[in-house]
């Protein structure tokens, strides 16, 4: 599902005197089945930004367009259940939410909280912890018996299994090590690509961004001040750390050997950098 939001504004607690202004004149268009990564310093943006996706906060003008809906300041609860039921958010250190005896029940809840049948909602747990990896042995264990990784990986199957169009990741690897990290990243890739999803990625790991996304849009002061692929947002390195956000490694050496004189192309990831400083050597290049 496209997502649009055209001339989004919010402010907390408005018409208050606490009133609290965090997004303005926000436009931008996520494309259907598309990764998109969203970054910006703290305090940008980005997290009012994805309660205006869910519904957890109506715009206070402007409007939001998820498929065939338009979600808006008047948008009443029935509608706002139906666009949920497209989105699946995973939230940082999503196995704090975890609560039920067992691993296929904590699975199935979601599916069931919105009408799945208990056989069917059954099948779909199970699909959805296969997908993430977890054994047939853990169905039956206690969440809190496993795992800091695992539990974590139950917990997005608990959002896979209600089958969403449109996968929200806020950090969601955030306080795991940097293989546990990757391990999560490359899961969201291939249900991506083989679910057709549209994935939103909301993360200050650069990283990913150069690896994994399609599309690109940065926040600063409540609004979108750039979109496009990543290579032409880490066009300029300079702009970015500007806002206080820094760049991939692979780009921060590029600009270093082109600093230094050497004719090295802009690259997002260290294996096309190493090929091109390879091939000035005369060496293989990696494959």
């Amino acid at each position: 599902m496209a997502i649009t939001f055209k001339d989004v504004a919010f402010t907390y607690q408005a018409g208050t005197p606490f009133a609290t202004p965090a997004l303005h004149d926000v436009n931008f268009t996520i494309p259907e089945h598309s990764f998109t990564a969203v970054i910006g310093h703290t305090g940008s943006g980005k997290s009012t930004m994805v309660q205006q996706l869910d519904g957890l906060a109506l715009p206070t003008s402007g409007s939001i367009q998820i498929g065939d809906t338009t979600m808006d300041a008047e948008t009443d609860k029935k509608t706002l259940n139906q666009i949920r039921r497209h989105i699946g958010m995973v939230f940082q250190f999503p196995e704090a939410q975890l609560f039920e005896q067992s691993v296929i029940a904590d699975v199935m809840f979601g599916p069931m909280n919105y009408g799945m049948s208990k056989s069917d909602a059954e099948d779909a747990a199970k699909k959805a912890l296969q997908l993430v990896g977890m054994p047939e042995s853990s169905y039956d264990k206690s969440p809190f018996d496993l795992s800091g990784g695992q539990m974590r990986r139950v917990a997005i199957a608990g959002v896979i299994a209600m089958e969403p169009e449109i996968l929200v990741l806020d950090e969601p690897t955030a306080g795991l090590d940097p293989e546990g990290q990757q391990e999560l990243m490359t899961l969201f890739a291939t249900l991506q690509k083989e679910h057709n999803l549209t994935v939103i990625l909301i993360t200050h790991q650069m990283e990913f961004v150069g690896e994994y996304a399609d599309n690109v849009l940065v926040f600063d002061g409540g609004t979108v001040v750039k979109s496009g692929t990543p290579e032409a947002v880490f066009a300029d390195s300079d702009w970015l750390r500007e806002r206080q956000l820094d760049v991939p490694a692979a780009t921060q050496f590029a600009d270093m050997l082109q600093a230094k004189g050497l004719p090295i192309e802009h690259v997002l990831d260290l294996d096309h950098l190493a090929d091109q400083v390879v091939s000035l050597i005369g060496g293989p290049t990696h494959e």
